[in-house]
């Protein structure tokens, strides 16, 4: 499929985005996710599975409804959660395409539920998701799609103080894709005290992960069941994603200072410490990368807190009173065009750099990948 019509989406869910007003309705919001979270999951559901790790995926879905499923199955304790799903599938008459929908349609409810509940700008949390290469990234990342989901729900429990529910979240999400177990660090970082010590220890942690790193990798390596030599050393000392969190971070300070009383806003930033801490990481591997966008993906609620801090959110969620604009609208206004204008740029350029996997992006009658498999 040619690049541009997953370029067309993006810009066609902006515009969408873009008809929730200054002083927006809750039912003008649930319309305008529900619309994007339509066209995402059907965008994505209804493809092809001939393409990328789908075929992977469809050979597991294959052996997990064959003669030695319980060995399938019970094969490895980890990320044993879509196996379990496949042969649940298969046990009642649902095809590999069907499961493909299924997760489509879920990782876009679980998105659309969190942007409704808390975001104060949808049109700022769907440029994120999809200009950041969330979206792109669960045409063929099954295991880690579904995780992100879950998480969520964990997310939305985190913020309204439902520990039990959080946890459950969570093991749930590990249960699909194990290094998801790493979120249970959000919690106590989330619910600590944001003030002058708060901001030498995320300093001082982010230091000290840096130095320790290699260590570090040896023990995530694990959670991936892979050698640590995989890894190798350092690419480099930090990339340049870790430039554009620290910005992100520190431009957030700047427009929305983190203050006592805003206590979902100040949650919502200690995610995002933790995911620049564990972003260090990437410059050994791109699966550190994907570890970090369990904690990332919450840039869809962080930056619409930080550049549209009088939007409206449902009774349902946990919020104090917006705090308003902490400096000039006009500055608000500026940077949301920079951040608007530099992520169409950053997403031509990131799905340019997956061509070898979009290549073969097809929705499923356009091509009949049954026939190429050989079965």
């Amino acid at each position: 499929m040619n690049l541009i019509v997953h370029f067309l989406l993006f810009i066609a869910v902006l515009f969408i985005a873009l008809f929730y007003p200054t002083h927006p309705t809750l039912k003008r919001k649930k319309l305008i996710v529900g619309t994007v979270t339509t066209m995402l999951g059907a965008f994505s559901g209804l493809r092809t599975w001939w393409m990328g790790d789908l075929i992977k995926y469809y050979t597991l879905y294959r052996n997990c409804n064959g003669a030695n499923w319980q060995a399938a199955i019970t094969g490895k304790w980890s990320n044993m959660g879509i196996r379990v799903f496949f042969r649940m599938a298969g046990a009642v008459g649902i095809s590999y395409d069907v499961c493909l929908f299924i997760i489509a349609a879920f990782a876009a409810i679980s998105l659309g539920i969190l942007i409704y509940r808390y975001s104060t700008s949808p049109f700022v949390s769907y440029l994120m998701y999809i200009g950041m290469g969330f979206y792109v990234f669960t045409f063929s990342g099954l295991k880690q799609t579904i995780a992100m989901g879950f998480l969520c729900f964990a997310m939305m429990s985190l913020l309204e103080g439902r520990f039990r529910r959080f946890i459950l979240w969570t093991l749930v999400g590990s249960f699909f894709h194990t290094p998801a177990l790493i979120f249970l660090i959000a919690y106590p970082f989330a619910n600590k005290k944001i003030d002058r010590w708060y901001l030498l220890f995320a300093i001082a942690a982010i230091g000290l992960v840096f130095l320790l790193r290699n260590r570090i990798v040896e023990l995530l390596s694990t959670l991936y069941q892979d050698d640590a030599d995989t890894y190798g050393e350092a690419k480099k000392l930090i990339g340049g994603r870790f430039i554009m969190m620290a910005a992100i971070l520190v431009g957030g300070v700047y427009l929305r200072p983190v203050r006592r009383r805003d206590a979902t806003y100040a949650k919502v930033y200690s995610i995002m410490v933790v995911a620049l801490m564990l972003q260090t990481f990437s410059v050994y591997d791109n699966v550190f990368t994907r570890l970090t966008d369990y904690f990332y993906q919450f840039i869809v609620v962080f930056l619409p807190f930080v550049l549209r801090p009088k939007g409206g959110l449902p009774s349902t969620a946990v919020m104090i009173e917006s705090p308003g604009y902490y400096r000039h609208r006009d500055i608000y206004t500026i940077v949301l065009v920079g951040i608007t204008a530099y992520s169409i740029y950053y997403y031509w350029d990131f799905i340019n750099g997956s061509y070898v996997i979009l290549k073969d992006y097809y929705f499923f009658w356009q091509i009949n990948p049954y026939l190429l498999y050989g079965a």
